[in-house]
């Protein structure tokens, strides 16, 4: 390692719009990033889950290659089939479905395709839209940040007193 040195101190101007931007970026990712899922012929049935609320909601969509027979099962935490319907889809069709919870905990899914391949998209509704957070306290960081900012280039020049004399305090410029 190097040795010791010094860093000028972050303004407090500059850590809030680096959280307010942070905020922001990570909430657009959080909210709105949703990969689908490649699911090979041979991999066996895709089951994911999630801490739900009242009224909150799975939307799946699944993509199969080929002619198959689609089964979708919604579990409770404890295991138990709440739900368990299947579909025949022809080759290339996609199948939306959207499964609602009524009771608040942790429910999975299986989504098994019977050996074909499918592409699968799995987006969880918030009904209370809890994962929006993070978005009005970037927007109020970032705006702080800039307030704070634009106010400290306002100030008029700092001066210091020596003796009787009332200096004006210079920013010196080293040019090597």
């Amino acid at each position: 390692m190097g040795g010791g040195g010094t860093a000028p101190k972050m303004k407090m101007s500059d850590a809030l719009i680096l959280t307010g931007i942070t905020l922001l970026l990570g909430g657009l990712f959080m909210h709105a990033w949703v990969t689908p899922i490649n699911h090979s012929a041979s991999d066996p049935p895709f089951t994911n889950g999630a801490s739900m609320m009242e009224d909150d909601s799975f939307r799946i969509s699944v993509k199969v290659d080929n002619e198959t027979t689609l089964r979708i099962v919604l579990k409770d935490e404890t295991g138990d089939i709440l739900t368990a319907e299947s579909f025949v889809l022809a080759a290339n069709e996609e199948h939306n479905e959207e499964l609602t919870i009524n009771k608040g905990g942790f429910y999975s899914y299986e989504i098994d395709t019977k050996n074909t391949g499918a592409t699968i998209t799995v987006d969880i509704e918030r009904k209370l839209m809890l994962d929006m957070l993070p978005f009005p306290f970037g927007a109020l960081f970032l705006a702080l940040g800039i307030y704070q900012r634009s106010a400290t280039t306002l100030e008029p020049p700092k001066t210091m007193q020596i003796g009787q004399i009332e200096a004006e305090v210079m920013d010196a410029e080293l040019e090597v």
